[in-house]
């Protein structure tokens, strides 16, 4: 259960930096870094925000 929380508390956080990124890369003030073929950055930034938070919210889901 503890590592369970840890992995939730580090996806949140991660989530966190790309939600922060999306903005700032959307306003060309830093470049996004993950590319996907065909697939635009900003799309490929949200996604990864989107995962980051599923897990997170695994992590801090009460199993009984």
């Amino acid at each position: 259960m503890k590592l369970r929380r840890l992995v939730g508390i580090s996806a949140f956080a991660l989530a966190l930096v790309f939600v922060a990124w999306l903005p700032l890369g959307a306003f060309e003030i830093i470049p996004f870094v993950m590319t996907l073929p065909g697939e635009p950055s900003v799309r490929v930034h949200a996604a990864a925000a989107v995962g980051c938070l599923m897990v997170a919210a695994w992590g801090f889901w009460n199993i009984q």
